[in-house]
């Protein structure tokens, strides 16, 4: 009898196989082959589920923006009417930061693969896209902080993306910090923007 295939397990794997390559050995390093070896399937196997080197890459980048996705919404289901939003609100946007050796992982994967955004139209969507959700988080960050801005939404919007400048910039400086570097200043940047906002 075949053996049954557990398809998420699989991509799991190999994601997990194709961070290590990507976080290891960099971009140059980046293939089906090497991917599969780390993964320890056959070439064939892997080209099964991502057939060219660029489904690879978009499926990578798509899987950062999920594990954060999962992370947020484990946040919002486990919310209590007993939760200072303020205090809410910056826990939902540490998320965002490379502030632990998985979120680090994520963040060095985004950078290294975003860079091919300028060239690559696959990637580019998918950066783009990541992009517009990070934006809306950060736009609705603002909107629990401020409420309804009577102002209309310039001022919402002006915050929105000072905050999203800052959650970049943030997790850029992290990533070029040794990886056992202290994260604590930049909770205080971010968690100072947060009050400042409220």
């Amino acid at each position: 009898m075949p053996r049954l295939i557990d398809h998420d397990e699989r991509d799991r794997e190999i994601g997990e196989a194709a961070w290590r390559v990507l976080t290891r050995d960099g971009l140059a390093a980046f293939s089906v082959r090497n991917v599969a070896d780390e993964a320890g399937i056959a070439t064939a196997s892997l080209r099964r589920a991502y057939p060219t080197q660029d489904s690879l890459r978009v499926a990578c980048l798509r899987r950062v923006f999920e594990h954060v996705q999962l992370r947020l919404a484990a946040l919002h289901a486990a919310r209590t009417s007993d939760d200072d939003r303020v205090d809410f609100v910056a826990r939902c946007l540490r998320e965002l930061l490379p502030l632990d050796r998985e979120r680090r992982t994520e963040a060095e994967v985004w950078l290294t693969l975003g860079s091919l955004a300028l060239t690559d139209a696959s990637v580019r969507r998918v950066h783009d896209e990541a992009h517009a959700l990070l934006r809306d988080a950060c736009r609705s960050a603002v909107d629990e902080l401020r409420g309804p801005d009577p102002e209309g939404p310039g001022p919402a919007a002006a915050a929105a993306a000072r905050l999203h400048a800052l959650i970049d910039g943030l997790a850029l400086h992290l990533v070029h910090r040794p990886a056992d570097a202290d994260t604590a200043w930049a909770v205080d940047v971010l968690d100072a923007e947060v009050r400042r906002l409220a």
